[in-house]
């Protein structure tokens, strides 16, 4: 199962803070294992008439992305691919563990007592609970699989 949305129009804060723009899809691919949701996000128009700064607003625009588009769905199941010039770059998507709510016996335990440590797994965490960030260094060329599904 292949499902390829239509590309949309995504305003982000440049580095000046002026405002830019940026195109982006959504397009959901099935493996043998689970259904993966690709955030297809062209960082270079050729019709814009300067190069887009999108690598230093990645955060800002994934998180508006997943909020409107992606809210409930797991974080294991979300892939970032950035497309710019004729190279597709798979960029991991992470989440701060701190923004987790405790688990609902915590709020019952005494004042005074120290934290103790939770197990989260990443199947757990969805989109729309805490905000997502982009491990740009992380970023390495997609696979021929995904470049198939988003050509």
């Amino acid at each position: 199962m292949i499902y390829t949305g239509s590309f949309k129009d995504i305003i982000y804060p440049s580095a000046s803070r002026e405002p830019q723009v940026a195109r982006y899809r959504i397009v959901l691919a099935k493996n043998p294992r689970l259904v993966r949701a690709i955030v297809h996000l062209v960082a270079d128009e050729p019709s814009q008439p300067q190069r887009i700064d999108i690598l230093t607003a990645l955060d800002v625009v994934l998180n508006r992305i997943v909020n409107t588009e992606l809210t409930g769905i797991r974080h294991d199941c979300m892939r970032l691919v950035v497309q710019s010039e004729e190279t597709l770059t798979d960029y991991p998507i992470g989440f701060n563990a701190l923004e987790v709510k405790r688990p609902r016996d915590a709020a019952k335990r005494p004042t005074g007592t120290t934290d103790e440590p939770i197990h989260i797994r990443s199947h757990d965490i969805v989109g729309g609970v805490v905000a997502f960030y982009v491990d740009q260094d992380e970023g390495r060329p997609a696979s021929a699989i995904v470049k198939r599904l988003l050509r």
